[in-house]
């Protein structure tokens, strides 16, 4: 007695199973919450672009006529207020620095007195004007006039011309941190999760009734379909969430790159679930008590590790290096690379075809495997059963248990 229909059965029961857990609502809750949290924190959080207040003290021997220079050198990024310090004794303005009161002093002819440390970008400021004002001292000598000495001094305008036009604003590298998280968590979450069904099903003995009446396979796959598409209902609630604070505070502009990245992240995303939730089923056959675990999920998360690195650098610096192209076809890491290159506009169509392809091969071969596996497997209790066991179960002829 064994079909579609049962396949479907077994899936509703995993769904109505895990959606009724705690552990789930309380992480669903969390997502949702972050989800809206996230976008209202940016649109209510204080504007901090205002220019940087400064107090610049003026010594007895300092030029007067570089408060024009400095105002103009510092282009609006500074709010100058000048002191003048005639008539203090150096004891006062040492505390005046000391306190804060006074960021840096002017003094004469061309010193800068600071309290503890250099504060380098007001001092590349004060260090352009002062040698602006030699510049035009030494100018004079020359018979030149003030007028000549600025033009001489006025710089030029260079234009910038781009070669690789690759949009790389800070949405961009956003929403490909995002889709590098998602790869990495989501699919682990979820694997372990049937790792953990898996194992309890053995242990309480529910799965000796299971087989009593459907085959392994069909238990394998509804187990996998019903967490999947568990797994896909949480992350349609947290992009729902999501969307809906955007909208709600208009704290983003949502970029063109949306649209090809969001598909190639949901494909990757099944994917990557699909593949990981029958890897860690099959992990889970293997064993027969929880503490086990560890045992066996170290080889699978080694490739996690490595493609979460590799993704920080995609996100960070160029998303089309020869390791991170190769990388992006091997299928436990295709769900972390994939949808950053296509964030980053850094991945040809063909490349995108064939990520997808070989993960939903490697997807169908991994069911397949597990299937044989779990045919053997399933009703085992006791020590865990060696990868070099489980291999030869996948090359057994079926019947020959």
């Amino acid at each position: 007695m064994n079909g579609p229909n049962l396949v479907f059965e077994v899936a509703y029961r995993e769904l109505r199973t895990h959606a009724r857990t705690t552990a789930f609502k309380a992480i669903t809750a969390f997502l949702v919450a972050a989800a809206i949290v996230g976008p209202v924190v940016v649109a209510l959080w204080p504007d901090e672009d205002g220019a940087r207040q400064v107090s610049i003290g003026l010594a007895d021997g300092a030029d007067r006529s570089l408060e024009e220079t400095i105002v103009a050198l510092a282009q609006g990024g500074l709010d100058v207020e000048f002191v003048p310090l005639s008539g203090r004794s150096q004891a006062d303005t040492e505390a005046a620095l000391a306190s804060g009161d006074i960021d840096v002093i002017v003094d004469a002819p061309d010193t800068l007195v600071w309290d503890s440390q250099v504060d380098a970008p007001l001092a590349a400021i004060l260090g352009a004007a002062l040698q602006q004002r030699a510049l035009l001292v030494r100018g004079e000598a020359y018979d030149l006039s003030e007028n000549d000495v600025r033009q001489l001094l006025t710089p030029v305008d260079i234009a910038d011309r781009i070669v690789d036009m690759t949009e790389s604003s800070d949405f961009i590298l956003a929403i490909a941190a995002l889709g590098l998280f998602a790869g990495f968590l989501i699919p682990q979450v979820f694997g372990q999760l049937t790792l953990v069904s898996v194992v309890e099903e053995k242990s309480t003995g529910v799965v000796e009734v299971l087989l009593g009446h459907i085959h392994p396979r069909t238990l394998l796959l509804g187990k996998v379909l019903g967490l999947t598409l568990l797994a896909i209902g949480q992350i349609l609630v947290f992009l729902a969430g999501l969307g809906a604070a955007m909208f709600a505070t208009d704290s983003i502009d949502v970029s063109g790159s949306v649209w090809s990245f969001v598909p190639v992240l949901a494909v990757s995303l099944i994917g990557g679930l699909v593949f990981f939730n029958t890897l860690f089923a099959l992990l889970g056959s293997l064993i027969s008590r929880q503490e086990d675990a560890s045992q066996v999920i170290l080889p699978v998360v080694a490739p996690l590790m490595v493609g979460f690195i590799v993704g920080q650098l995609a996100i960070g610096g160029r998303a089309d290096t020869t390791i991170i192209r190769v990388l992006t076809f091997v299928p436990p890491i295709t769900p972390m690379l994939l949808p950053i290159r296509v964030a980053r506009d850094a991945v040809a169509p063909w490349e995108v075809a064939a990520a997808l392809s070989l993960l939903v091969l490697a997807s169908w071969a991994m069911i397949r495997a597990a299937a044989r596996v779990y045919e053997f497997t399933l009703l085992h209790s006791g020590s865990r059963v060696s990868w070099k066991k489980a291999w030869g179960f996948v090359r057994a002829r079926p019947g020959s248990e």
